[in-house]
């Protein structure tokens, strides 16, 4: 036995003891589900299974992250990668390593929303279906039939099968069979697009994966002999495609513990399917079944509340949740008159249960049923000064700091757009009067000029900046792509001067949300070929026809403020205080929509009758609102939305009152509080105490060392930065080692050809940042390869591109070894590729780059003896440094010293005339030395 399960209840030391074969956990909210999962891996690892063989996923990447965290921390046994991952995390790896044997592109990458949107317009433009295009609103079908298709995939509907179903359907009289007979031809002539551009979107990873493991039988022996153990967590939420995809992984051996609770399944949207929990029964008929039942999280009336509520489910597995955590406040239900007295009287609660201690602000959290309604609460908590963050909530083109960089972008590129000058001559670079632009605005249109021409004219020192600005950015969008004229921009305007935001957590929001518009730049560069500014802003333009709009940028778990986000947002989560919003018929439940355009029955592998459907996951998803609450939860609802009639409380509302229930009215507490001031920006709270650091990579740690100032603009501040040809230089040579030295095997030597093809291929992958560079670039590397490959320096390696995670004093550094060689003495080598020049050994002694390697080496492989050499690509010179224990020692204490001064906020700026000068962040930094 573990010495670590014996605080387990007897159903989690069953699931963790459980020895092999399928396993299915029904594990209720807040039952130590996780806990479940880590110690059975950790029993695994006990028992003698290597981390290499054993496979985890879950739905999200920061639940994979938790998970993972989780698992380091108990876990203590070597281990060289972990494959804690998503499910498309998962299928992307691995077509990345079996896709081409059914076609798939090596370099294939995923899809953006936008893009999909610009594809199905194409087909429909090219195809013009009669029932799905119509010529005065050519776009109107796009988002049915892209649904349409997301459904297919993950109903594992391959195109050829639906227009089988079409031409079958071919004589049947009927429009909607009709419309669907033409999403057939739209599908396949999508598809054949997207994979044109080597592009797949996240459902086509699941389908081309479960196709591939389906149709090579010998491929899906390899995976099941890769990964002997597999564990799934939150099953209920699985579509039909990834159920389909565990199952063939399972193998023979059949190692599959899921866990999962059909309570909170609320993922129908995206083909979520409760029938998952009974196939998985009439696939594994023998399964071992274990329930958790015991609530490690909530208060006796919040857990009966909820079991009310669930328990009008028909259809549910039996369970019945027991509180552990005793009794606590009742269940509160505030009533309003109006969707604003609604807003404000939940600020008011929020402030009363801050200022009195009973909790910090952000262990509360207000939870909507849609994004749409958010606005309310957000205007209603500035009014009563209380610090929030809007977590996964959409909007993220209105928020002012984007609209402030769209702003510049569309003046450079249109100086006529007076809506665009106007905004940008209110920022503080300028500090114009605001009734003063606007008399030039009407001048300019009176006197038949052009708004910008008047401003260049102007003796206003604000005008004349902007103009001279955007004169300057014009000449530079004629040479420049939009990424790197984004960053022009920004640099050159010192828009993210950090200092004139007024607190730490709009400091934190508006640098995260500017580095996610230069990211979403980048992914345009990266699937379009026209990197013009104009064309971007094209692209701007569908993107707002698409209705794609991005989540605003989430922070980190430092800040101190209520949270407000969707139920389907709190999915996971826990917090002290849960208030649940719109408790009305119509908003909670929310009314069914129809669905639009479907799938025929006939290809339908699993389907429900629609209406039951949505009335159950709606009780679902409240049921994961109530159990998201440890210690108090209040329901609001209010009589007046929007129209003139009162509106119905919510059907869910009777079995939450099912018992000495808090009632409370919002003019009551409204009546206490006079004088509410309307506030015009977000209130600012401290930022908790910096949290423990669990991770560091050696990336983190190297550039603290270069300077902690660095650091705090790329790590903490998340600010953008742009390529360096140097460094996709010699990410490209990587890349082309990798896949060249992979390819080797006993039927197929290493050839020159083989190691050129890799080059050419890399660089075709890459979206090089100086296009003038390019051509003599890969002339050098073609050169510094051939002169490896003509040394004999390019073999077969034990191991490549190999990542790992070690452990200092309690911290996890993580990395990758480029590769490493097993000789014929039985030593080891690692071998690290550079392409600057070469050092003597004696300069090499103190590097850190090679401690951290050797430590992983020994620590985490058991690598003895061991030697560590830089291979440098220029002049094909290996240089082996001898890294003796106390060298050793003063690496890790190195490390050690990094994690200390990031935990205690020491960015101080290190200025260096040569560093400074290729820093990005020089323009901005105070210190820089240039």
């Amino acid at each position: 036995m573990i010495a670590s399960t014996a605080a387990l209840t007897q159903a989690q030391r069953a699931a963790v003891d459980h020895a092999g074969g399928p396993l299915l956990i029904v594990a209720g909210a807040g039952t130590g589900k996780t806990r479940v999962l880590v110690e059975r891996y950790r029993r695994l690892r006990q028992d003698g299974v290597p981390a290499e063989q054993i496979l985890l996923l879950t739905f999200t990447e920061k639940a994979a992250r938790e998970v993972l965290d989780r698992v380091e921390q108990e876990d203590y046994l070597p281990a060289g990668e972990r494959f804690v991952l998503t499910y498309h995390a998962f299928a992307q790896r691995f077509l990345q390593e079996e896709g081409w044997l059914c076609g798939i592109p090596k370099g294939f990458r995923i899809v953006s929303e936008v893009r999909k949107w610009e594809l199905m317009r194409d087909v429909l433009l090219a195809l013009r279906p009669p029932h799905l295009f119509h010529a005065q609103r050519p776009y109107e079908r796009i988002g049915e039939l892209l649904k349409l298709v997301e459904r297919a995939k993950q109903e594992l509907v391959s195109p050829v099968e639906f227009r089988a179903w079409a031409e079958a359907n071919a004589i049947a009289d009927d429009p909607v069979l009709a419309a669907q007979r033409q999403a057939a031809l739209v599908y396949g002539e999508y598809q054949a697009r997207l994979l044109a551009e080597e592009r797949l979107d996240f459902d086509d990873t699941i389908y081309f994966s479960v196709q591939l493991l389906t149709q090579e039988p010998s491929v899906a022996a390899r995976q099941s002999r890769r990964f002997t153990h597999l564990m799934v967590d939150e099953f209920q939420d699985t579509n039909f495609a990834q159920s389909r995809l565990l199952e063939l992984l399972a193998g023979t051996e059949r190692n599959l513990c899921v866990v999962g609770d059909d309570d909170q399944s609320i993922y129908k949207f995206r083909g979520a399917s409760v029938a998952n929990l009974r196939r998985f029964h009439a696939v594994f008929p023998d399964a071992a079944v274990i329930r958790l039942e015991e609530n490690y999280r909530s208060r006796g009336p919040i857990l009966r509340a909820a079991g009310r509520l669930i328990s009008d489910d028909p259809d549910r597995l039996e369970k019945r949740l027991i509180a552990t955590r005793g009794e606590g406040r009742a269940v509160s239900v505030l009533t309003a008159t109006n969707v604003t007295e609604e807003a404000d009287a939940v600020a008011i609660l929020v402030k009363t249960a801050t200022d009195e201690g009973r909790h910090r602000p952000n262990a509360i959290a207000i939870l909507l049923r849609a994004n749409a309604h958010l606005h309310n609460f957000a205007r209603a908590l500035q009014r009563q000064g209380v610090a929030y963050q809007v977590s996964g909530g959409r909007g993220f083109y209105q928020q002012p700091e984007i609209k402030d960089c769209l702003a510049y972008l569309r003046a450079v590129d249109s100086p006529d757009d007076s809506v665009c000058l106007m905004r940008l001559l209110s920022l503080p670079r300028y500090a114009t009067d605001s009734v003063q632009a606007g008399r030039w605005a009407r001048q300019a249109r009176d006197d038949g000029r052009r708004f910008f021409d008047l401003l260049q004219e102007s003796n206003d020192h604000g005008a004349r900046r902007l103009t001279d600005d955007l004169r300057r950015f014009n000449g530079l969008a004629l040479r420049l792509g939009v990424d790197d004229l984004f960053y022009e921009v920004m640099e050159q305007t010192h828009y993210l001067d950090l200092e004139r935001f007024l607190g730490p957590i709009e400091r934190l929001q508006v640098s995260a949300n500017v580095q996610k518009l230069a990211e979403l730049i980048a992914a345009y560069c990266d699937e379009h070929p026209d990197h013009h500014l104009s064309a971007y802003l094209k692209h701007l333009n569908a993107t707002e026809a698409a209705q794609a709009d991005e989540e605003i940028a989430p922070l980190d778990e430092t800040v101190n403020a209520v949270h407000l986000m969707t139920v389907h947002q709190a999915k996971g989560l826990e917090f002290g205080l849960v208030i649940i919003p719109h408790l009305v018929e119509g908003r909670f439940p929310a009314s069914r929509r129809g669905e639009g355009l479907t799938l025929p029955n006939e290809l339908l592998k699993e389907e429900l009758p629609a209406a039951e459907l949505h009335l159950a996951e709606e009780r679902r998803l409240a049921y994961v609102a109530l159990t998201r609450a440890r210690e108090e939860i209040v329901c609001t609802l209010a009589s007046r939305y929007e129209g003139v009639r009162d509106w119905r409380p919510s059907r869910f509302l009777t079995p939450v009152r099912g018992e000495g229930v808090r009632e409370l009215a919002a003019p009551q507490l409204l009546a206490a509080t006079v004088g509410l001031v309307e506030v015009a920006r977000q209130v600012e709270l401290p930022l908790n105490d910096a949290p423990p650091i669990a991770a560091l990579s050696y990336t983190q740690v190297d550039t603290y060392l270069r300077c902690p100032q660095m650091y705090q603009y790329r790590f903490v501040f998340r600010l953008p930065t742009r390529p360096k040809p140097q460094m996709q230089f010699g990410r490209i040579l990587h890349d082309a080692l990798k896949d060249a030295l992979g390819n080797i095997d006993r039927e197929t030597p290493l050839s020159w050809a083989m190691v050129d093809s890799a080059y050419v291929a890399a660089w075709a992958r890459e979206r090089f940042c100086a296009p003038e560079q390019a051509p003599s670039l890969q002339d050098l590397g073609r050169t510094y390869l051939r002169r490896a490959f003509d040394a004999g320096d390019l073999s077969k390696p034990l191991l490549l591109e190999q990542p790992f995670s070690l452990r200092v004093d309690g911290l996890r550094l993580t990395g990758r070894i480029d590769r490493v060689d097993r000789h014929p003495d039985g030593s080891y080598e690692i071998i690290d590729y550079k392409t600057g020049s070469a050092k003597r050994a004696a300069e090499l002694q103190r590097d850190l780059q090679l401690g951290v390697y050797a430590l992983a080496a020994r620590e985490v492989f058991r690598f003895d003896p061991l030697s560590l050499s830089y291979y440098y690509l220029e002049t094909s010179e290996r240089v082996t440094v001898d890294k003796p224990r106390e060298r050793l020692d003063e690496d890790r204490e190195t490390i050690v010293k990094v994690a200390e001064g990031i935990r205690a906020e020491v960015f101080v700026a290190k200025p260096d005339r040569m560093k400074c000068s290729g820093c990005d962040f020089r323009l901005l930094c105070p210190s820089a030395a240039v």
